[in-house]
């Protein structure tokens, strides 16, 4: 057993352990399992542990700190879930089949300007009065007839409709691929939006587990101090009415979390199941660490969107397409000439008669061919020819007018977008100096409490005033990364980074 002056000599020694491990390692993934046990070593001098059990607790302590070091090995962070949900979002796929669909017509259209080719036969029996092809006159005769022919065809003018309807099908073929484009970004930007929001929640979960070990640790001197006479029961009542309300806190924002990370496994089609850890690193680093200093300003950024944005590209091609229409809509209302010939030949024979030549001798006899040109005039079409033209130039007139909105909304998204970077930076470097502020004002407040200079009532709103602090700089520098993306992203930047597989 150990004696009372080597215990509180041990327990001196380990407060200033837990000290440490609260003020230094409280931002990491460990600080769970070492409070859990750090707690429970404080707890020497009341229980009288002896030295196996001592050794046999930190044997367990180390135990679990390798354990959590091999848990955190496979991290996701924000591009791996953006490439993920990408790869297995369902309006992708269906975009992405679109545009084959698209590319199949735009091959389709080309076709038109080949010739079509057919061929056709037909066997016919023939019993009772019937005409005989030699002679022209009818016989009442069971005969035999076998026809042979081929067909082809080519347009050689169609109004311009053939060359505009190919340029057409490859507008809609440009428009499918940056719609699928525009599915994949809005997928991977709400990825990344849903991915903040849970590290958000991770951030002040780890904001509140802080504020509990900082609670416990108090109380726990609160009462040593009341045992002395130092401090009256009043203080300790407060004190673990705050550590109530903090284990309180730290609760609701595990569940926050929880909810958080499930949101973004449902947004990514992730088994709800399977463990996904977040890559929380970002979390540590100071503002200064990750800034990227950019001169460039809102109209510059819009030049490039113009140019790149999928949503404008749509637009465009969508009036590109209604302008096809809108040529293609003369073709109905102007002649059209077709080229045309063909080859046939015939086999002519009485049932049970052995008169006739064979069948090679009459398809050479009968063999011919035929060559010509149609046209086709356009008279009257119940109007349709008119009323068709007037709609496609009308159509033509509202994806121009769409164009023309789609480029303002994106002049105003990009615009909001840089002011909000800039704003959100100047935000997490003054919240930065704040908390630092805050943070030195409540250890000061506190160890004037410990001295008896101060109530605990000073430590709580200190406290207090610290967590808001913390929570409004993480807060305004999840929002500058997100902000820092988006900015990226109209300049024509890849969204997610390091994986090629959302492109293939």
């Amino acid at each position: 057993m150990y004696s009372d002056k080597k215990l509180d000599t041990h327990c001196q020694k380990i407060r200033h352990l837990r000290f440490y491990v609260i003020f230094y390692l409280i931002e990491n993934e460990l600080n769970k399992t070492l409070a859990r046990y750090l707690n429970a070593l404080l707890q020497i001098k009341e229980n009288n542990m002896n030295k196996k059990n001592l050794l046999r607790m930190m044997i367990c302590f180390f135990s679990g700190w390798m354990g959590l070091e091999a848990a955190a090995q496979d991290v996701w962070d924000v591009d791996r879930c953006m490439d993920y949900a990408v790869q297995h979002n369902r309006t992708v796929r269906q975009r992405e089949l679109e545009a084959d669909n698209a590319r199949l017509d735009r091959m389709k259209a080309i076709g038109s300007f080949l010739p079509g080719v057919s061929a056709g036969t037909s066997i016919q029996y023939n019993f009772g009065r019937s005409v005989d092809p030699e002679t022209n006159t009818y016989n009442t005769l069971s005969t035999f007839n076998n026809g042979y022919s081929m067909e082809a065809s080519m347009p050689i003018f169609r109004g311009g409709g053939l060359v505009n309807e190919v340029r057409r099908a490859k507008a809609a073929w440009l428009m499918g691929k940056a719609a699928w484009q525009e599915a994949k970004d809005n997928t991977a930007l709400e990825t990344f939006q849903v991915y903040i929001d849970a590290l958000y929640c991770y951030g002040t979960m780890r904001l509140a587990r802080k504020k509990l070990l900082e609670s416990d640790s108090l109380l726990y001197k609160t009462r040593r101090q009341e045992e002395l006479g130092l401090k009256g029961l009043s203080d300790v009542a407060q004190m673990e009415a705050q550590q109530a309300t903090d284990s309180y806190n730290l609760t609701h924002q595990k569940n926050l979390y929880e909810t958080a990370l499930l949101t973004l496994k449902q947004k990514m089609n992730f088994p709800a199941e399977d463990t996904l850890q977040l890559d929380t690193a970002v979390l540590d680093t100071q503002t200064l660490q990750y800034i990227q200093l950019t001169q460039e300003r809102a109209d510059d950024v819009f030049r490039i969107a113009l140019n790149v944005n999928p949503t404008l590209q749509q637009a465009a091609l969508n009036a590109k397409v209604a302008d096809m229409r809108r040529k293609i809509s003369w073709a109905n209302v102007v002649p059209s000439i077709t080229l045309f010939g063909g080859i046939s030949s015939s086999y002519y024979k009485e049932l049970h008669s052995t008169a006739y030549p064979d069948f090679h001798t009459q398809f050479n006899n009968n063999f011919g061919s035929y060559v010509g040109i149609s046209m086709s005039i356009p008279i009257f079409n119940r109007l349709s020819g008119v009323t068709s033209m007037r709609q496609a130039k009308n159509n033509y007139r509202i994806a121009c007018e769409q164009y023309e909105s789609q480029k303002e909304e994106l002049q105003k998204l990009v615009l909001q977008a840089v002011q909000d970077r800039e704003g959100y930076l100047k935000e997490s470097i003054q919240m930065e100096k704040k908390v630092s502020s805050d943070s030195l004002a409540y250890h000061v407040t506190r160890r004037k409490y410990e001295e008896g200079l101060m109530t605990s009532l000073d430590v709580q709103n200190n406290a207090a005033t610290l967590l808001e602090s913390e929570t409004l700089l993480l807060q305004s520098k999840l929002t500058y990364l997100m902000k820092c993306r988006l900015v990226d992203y109209y300049k024509g930047e890849e969204i997610i980074r390091g994986f090629d597989a959302a492109d293939k």
